[in-house]
């Protein structure tokens, strides 16, 4: 296993989650071998979920609305650390209170990867900065819900992965 580590090389796991090669997620991808991801789902004191908007140029989903930060966990690095990594700058500062909400398996609507799953809730201040942000938007559960029956079209996989395996309503109320 080469032990070469950059931004732009994951491990390729088994399915104990255990390192066996570091290649480019391009390589990954197209061999659809098992890696690790992160998700970071970010609640406000109200408990809406914090969605946004991914860039017009994004590679695979450009424009669909997808959960406030995911990726890979790139070659020496912790999984709470790329979540970390992860935060919107004006939510920069809770790092220390991600809370791991579960794992999901290679095959749960995730494809060929591994994810952990990170929720933090923002602070009031942080929430009412994220909100004049027009690529964030902040939703309630019924909301989600509403989004997901009427544009699914528009949301991005890991966020269709969040309402189907019900991750929202896992985090507590």
């Amino acid at each position: 296993m080469s032990t070469e580590s950059s931004p732009d090389r994951i491990y390729v796991v088994d399915a104990e989650n255990r390192p066996l090669a570091v290649m480019s997620p391009e390589e990954v991808h197209a061999q659809g071998l098992a890696h690790r991801g992160v998700l970071l789902l970010i609640t406000d004191r109200r408990r809406r979920l914090a969605l946004r908007r991914l860039p017009a140029d994004h590679p695979l989903h450009p424009g669909r609305w997808d959960v406030a930060g995911s990726g890979h966990v790139v070659a020496d690095e912790a999984a709470e650390e790329a979540a970390q990594n992860r935060l919107p700058a004006a939510a920069a500062d809770l790092g220390d209170s991600l809370r791991h909400v579960c794992t999901l398996a290679e095959g749960a609507g995730t494809g060929a990867e591994i994810v952990e799953v990170f929720e933090a809730e923002l602070p009031d201040q942080a929430a009412q900065t994220l909100s004049r942000d027009l690529s964030l938007l902040f939703v309630d559960r019924d909301e989600l819900d509403a989004l997901v029956s009427s544009f699914p079209d528009q949301l991005s996989p890991d966020l269709l992965t969040v309402w189907r395996t019900r991750l929202y309503e896992r985090a507590p109320s």
